[in-house]
Order: structure tokens, then C-alpha cells, then sequence
């Protein structure tokens, strides 16, 4: 039997274990002799077990400080290692972790790119493993045209991996106890759990996560079953959008196991007090809003279909009924003004007693989203684009009306003082959304 290895390669956050793959192994165990290996979890125990030590214990009397180094440190460690790829050096650990990937003595060896980060490491090994003539096959969704060109397949999905291997797949249910947990940097296991096969709501002008992926929610004796198997007592959902219907099916689910929860949300109306109680009470500890703006102009042009109004009473039941809020604002989308700008500022002003973590970002411009197939809606004059050694394309534009990305980043950063005094919580929980589990 041909013995497959699923690779989960540096560089992204070591605190939960993959979850793209522990489904695929899931997925195959059954049809061939497969294994996993977390490159990533495995190069931060080598090379970061001091901050590993520290973020396992439950006490952070200078979180704010540390976490920052940390994140600063690992920035610092993720752009070296690929200035030396790209430099056509071996980054730090190689020797080490290409021997783990050649003590399983696979046959073909799979990659799973979920973030750009990833891109450069996985870039190391598959030209080795290509010269000691090990098939390679990639996917996921932050797998750039340069990988696509080095290893052997690109897979879209896993019936494209398992018509390549000729085999028949089919889902039992995810078990995480392949992975070492003790590894993970957090004080008690959290694991990931997607429900569905990508959001339901499919209509945010600036996200390409969705794609022309068919919305299917996962069956719930699958996830009852994936509950069984394991024995961690906290789980985020990485889904990008849950439906309250689905959420109160789900909520059963983690009543009936005991267990703590937390997942991403877009503020809907349908979010009523009474549905927020209910799901408080069967484990939901904290939620990530996609709130994104406080200008009702502005989310309009996002397709939000909300308005501010309605996030904030989400907000404030949510908080009424005890769960943690993280809110995600976004910052410069195409035609936002610096009125627009100030509107959301305020908006935090007026619901800080409801908002414990704020997590902003500046717009991106990113290929497949509406934005980038309808420029002259979003008053895009020019799209320009930077090729990249690994990566895809650098985009960036110009806009004929609102801010422009540079004045964005600048009025975020005049602001920065106020948007941290909204937070209860450190901000670089944002970077470990984990331990909100923990507070």
C-alpha cells in the first residue's frame, strides 16, 4: 500500500493543531497508509519553548509586554527564514524537520498552504523532496501559482487527491489525538472544528474566502462523533459565517458534551437576547464579530446588509448575556471617506462598554473579490499589480473618491491610543485568539 503524508509546514500561530489536516486524515485513513506531521508546531517547540513555557500558564501578569516581544519575535524569525529562501538557502531547521518528513518514508507527501506564511517553507521542501524523487501534491487555500508549478498536483479538493491515488474516501469523524497536544501553546487544548463547507451568507464585497464553493453544513453525527473522540473541553469553530438556526442545532451538540466554545459571526438581526442566552448556556465563551464599520454608507457598499444600529444592540445583548466580544473593524475600504473614517471611531466610543477586544486591519485588495471584478463601483481608477517570487501578486489601486490606503494607515495609526483604550482584554489576544477561552 502506497503510504501518504499530510505536511502542515511553518509558519502560522502554534497554538491549536491544524485542522485542514486532521480532515484530510480523516478522510484517507481508511484507503492508504497515511500519516500528519505539524512542521509548524515542531519548529516552534525547537526554536520558541521559552514563550511555549509561558503562554501555558493561566496567569499573564505582563501579557500585554510579552506577547508583544512574541509576536515581534516570531515576525522577525518568519521573514529571515524567507529572505534565506528566497536567497536559495536552507532556512533554520531544515535538516530537522526534512528528516522527520523522511522518517515516515512516504511515497507522496501532501502540503496544506492555509496562510501565505506558509508558502515559503513549503517552497524548501518540496525541491528536495522532488530531488530525492518523492511525488508532491499541494493545496489549500493560500497555495501560490509558484507552488502549483514545483510540486506534482494542485488539489482543489479532496476528491481531486483522491481520484490522483485512485481511491475511495469517505468521513468518520476528525481525531486529534494524532497530534502530541502537550505541543500547542496554550494552557488547555483547543481544536478546531468547521461545520460547514464554506459561509453561507456569500456576499461580502471585500472576501474571496467563499468562492464558488457550494454552501453544505456538515452532518451533525459527524460533529456529535467528533465530540466523543475526543476529550479537549474547548473548540473554535473556523467557519467564517454560522446562521442562528444552525448555531442553536450546534448548541445542543456542546451542551450535550460539556464543552466551551467559541466562533466568527457576522452581527445579523437575527441574533436576537434570547438566542445569545441560549447560546451562552450551552458553552459559548466568546465571539469574533465581523463588525468591519461603524458608517452605514460604508457598510452598504460592503454588502453587509446591516447597519450600525443593529450591531451595536447585538453587541450589547451579547455582552448582557455574559459572552466575550472581539470585533473586527476594517479600516480604508474604497470610497470611504474620513467623515466615514470618524463614524467608526465613534461607534466604538458608544459601544466601548459592550466591545472587549478590537482587532482592526486596513483593506487589501484581493483577486476574486467583487471589489476586484467591479473596480469602477468602488470608484477604482488603476489596479496595479507587483509580481512576486513566491507569492502571488502584490495588488494595489487607486481610488477617484475616499481615503486612499496610505491616508487609511494613517488615520488608524492617530487612533491607535483611543482603539486600545477600548479593549478589556490585551490586544495581542488577536494574534492568540485561543486564550480568550481562558479569561
Amino acid at each position: 500500500m502506497k503510504k501518504l503524508l499530510f505536511v502542515y509546514p511553518p509558519f502560522c500561530t502554534p497554538a491549536s493543531p491544524p485542522y485542514s489536516i486532521t480532515n484530510l486524515y480523516s478522510l484517507f485513513k481508511d484507503c492508504v497508509d497515511v500519516s500528519v506531521l505539524d512542521l509548524n508546531v515542531e519548529f516552534h517547540n525547537t526554536f520558541f519553548l521559552d514563550y511555549k513555557d509561558y503562554f501555558k500558564k493561566k496567569e499573564w501578569v505582563d501579557y500585554n509586554d510579552v506577547s508583544k516581544k512574541c509576536r515581534e519575535d516570531f515576525a522577525d524569525c518568519y521573514f529571515r527564514n524567507h529572505e534565506l529562501i528566497l536567497a536559495n538557502k536552507d532556512p533554520q531547521g531544515f535538516e530537522e524537520l526534512l528528516g522527520l518528513i523522511l522518517e515516515k518514508k512516504p511515497d507522496f507527501v501532501a502540503f496544506s498552504i492555509v496562510y501565505s506564511s506558509q508558502v515559503f517553507y513549503a517552497f524548501a521542501l518540496i525541491k528536495k523532496l522532488k530531488e530525492l524523487n518523492i511525488k508532491t501534491v499541494v493545496g489549500g487555500p493560500a497555495v501560490s501559482d509558484k507552488l502549483k508549478e514545483t510540486s506534482d498536483l494542485f488539489f482543489n479538493n479532496e476528491e481531486d487527491l483522491a481520484n490522483y491515488l485512485n481511491v475511495n474516501i469517505k468521513k468518520s469523524f476528525l481525531d486529534f489525538s494524532i497530534f502530541d497536544l502537550d505541543k500547542y501553546f496554550v494552557p488547555e487544548t483547543v481544536l478546531p472544528l468547521k461545520t460547514s463547507s464554506t459561509c453561507y451568507y456569500k456576499g461580502c464585497a471585500f472576501c474571496s474566502h467563499y468562492s464558488n464553493d457550494k454552501y453544505v453544513e456538515y452532518d451533525l453525527l459527524f460533529l456529535d462523533k467528533t465530540l466523543s473522540n475526543n476529550s479537549a473541553k474547548n473548540y473554535f469553530l473556523i467557519d467564517d459565517m454560522i446562521h442562528s438556526k444552525r448555531l442553536l442545532d450546534l448548541a445542543k451538540l456542546f451542551k450535550k458534551h460539556g464543552v466551551n466554545w467559541a466562533c466568527q459571526l457576522k452581527p445579523t438581526k437575527d441574533f436576537s437576547k434570547e438566542i445569545l442566552q441560549e447560546l451562552k448556556s450551552s458553552g459559548l465563551k466568546f465571539v469574533m464579530w465581523g463588525v468591519e464599520s461603524g458608517s452605514n454608507k460604508v457598510l452598504k457598499a460592503m454588502n453587509k446588509f446591516l447597519t450600525k444600529e443593529e450591531s451595536s444592540l447585538i453587541l450589547k445583548n451579547s455582552k448582557e448575556s455574559g459572552v466575550i466580544n472581539s470585533v473586527f473593524i476594517m479600516f480604508g475600504f474604497p470610497t470611504e471617506t474620513k467623515q466615514d473614517f470618524l463614524e467608526t471611531i465613534d461607534f466604538l466610543k458608544e459601544n466601548k462598554d459592550y466591545v472587549d477586544l478590537v482587532s482592526t486591519s486596513v483593506f487589501g485588495l484581493q483577486r476574486g473579490t467583487l471589489v476586484y471584478k467591479n473596480p469602477e463601483r468602488f470608484s477604482i481608477t488603476k489596479i496595479f499589480e507587483e509580481k512576486r517570487t513566491l507569492l502571488g501578486s502584490k495588488i494595489s489601486y487607486e481610488v477617484s473618491e475616499g481615503l486612499s490606503t496610505v491616508e487609511a494607515m494613517r488615520l488608524r495609526k492617530s487612533h491607535l491610543k483611543f482603539i486600545e483604550s477600548v479593549n478589556k482584554l490585551p490586544r495581542k489576544l488577536s494574534f492568540f485568539r485561543e486564550h480568550m477561552f481562558f479569561y
